[in-house]
């Protein structure tokens, strides 16, 4: 796993961020775009008297909000911001009227429209989730092993030190403890969730079960929001997270999963089908060639390998200071696609 930030340091940032961060309704016919300075357009409330400057998330959601390719007008973004603003404001002014949410972050000259999201986005935000989850993982015994935010994403992962399994032969132990993650994104690029997770002492390797019954998942969907300072849709998911968390340290849990995770062993995957699910995963060249090298094998090699070395090897990747933390995370999640969705590699064959 990487290493993760201080948590009270990350707490602190984004108790720090909530006064910059401002949610309005509009309505489409009171918005606007101009050429900026900047890299991107800027988008303009003409109702609150605001500009704000789109960034490459938020264009990219405004032209799924016009029905216009985000491709398109990328293309021509580094060509003629002009052309992109004509295109932005003809589908503004001829697309059908309704409101949305425009999410937005205001610090000194700093003014960014973060999302643009429909007037039913579900507000579950990270300053509430953070302290609350943090506060309940430790109540129940739950030990902090990374914490990351971004801004806009936030990952938390924690084991619990007393609810272990072994892997490992009489002579040498390989240890496993069982865990929960919770991730959300404030900005349409995911829903909340709070899955089992599992920890590998060995290696540091961590693994989401991403298909297990106790998962708690809650989409950022709810009802039609008039005035978002006004919107508490969030706080029933938030109640749920915390007797998720509570759940999940039931040892039942635990055994259920590394019985799953035990039987990988005895369950094989051959080197044409890991280049396929390479291929199905859109993992780069190094990535896939990072697969292999773990396995101490080059591409190209003909070979068969049991699932737990395979996710294991997986998983590894993820432990990379120099990866992203969305792709670190991606790959904690396909080694658990490889231990609990065993049916999808068949099926490569």
């Amino acid at each position: 796993m990487k290493k993760g930030q201080d948590v009270k340091q990350m707490l602190q940032r984004i108790n720090d961020d909530v006064k910059y961060k401002k949610d309005y309704i509009v309505p489409l016919s009171s918005l606007a775009t101009e050429i900026s300075t900047g890299t991107f357009p800027e988008i303009v409330l003409q109702g609150e008297n605001k500009e704000l400057m789109l960034t490459d998330h938020s264009l990219s959601l405004f032209c799924g909000k016009l029905d216009i390719g985000s491709r398109y007008i990328k293309k021509c973004l580094p060509v003629s911001q002009q052309l992109v603003v004509q295109n932005l404001n003809f589908w503004i002014n001829n697309s059908k009227e309704r409101n949305y949410m425009i999410r937005a972050y205001e610090k000194g000259d700093t003014k960014i429209a973060r999302a643009i999201l429909t007037d039913r986005y579900k507000r579950i935000d990270n300053d509430v989730i953070a302290t609350k989850a943090i506060n309940r993982m430790l109540d129940v015994g739950c030990e902090i092993k990374h914490a990351d935010y971004d801004g806009d994403n936030l990952s938390i992962t924690g084991v619990f030190p007393e609810i272990e399994g072994n892997v490992g032969t009489p002579q040498v132990d390989d240890i496993i403890q069982a865990g929960i993650t919770i991730t959300n994104n404030e900005v349409g690029g995911g829903s909340f969730k709070v899955l089992p997770f599992l920890y590998r002492l060995v290696c540091t390797n961590g693994m989401v079960a991403p298909s297990y019954v106790g998962t708690f998942l809650a989409k950022h969907v709810g009802k039609k929001v008039l005035h978002a300072d006004d919107d508490t849709q969030g706080e029933e998911s938030l109640e749920k997270m915390l007797d998720k968390i509570t759940a999940l340290k039931d040892p039942q849990i635990f055994e259920d999963l590394f019985g799953v995770f035990k039987a990988s062993k005895f369950k094989k995957t051959s080197s044409d089908q890991i280049v396929k699910l390479a291929k199905q995963h859109s993992l780069t060249d190094d990535e896939r060639a990072g697969i292999f090298t773990r396995l101490d094998k080059v591409y190209g090699d003909t070979f068969t390998v049991d699932n737990f070395s395979l996710a294991n090897a997986v998983t590894n990747l993820a432990n990379d200071d120099e990866m992203s933390e969305s792709r670190a995370r991606f790959f904690q999640e396909l080694g658990g696609h490889i231990i609990f969705n065993a049916s999808t590699l068949h099926a490569l064959r």
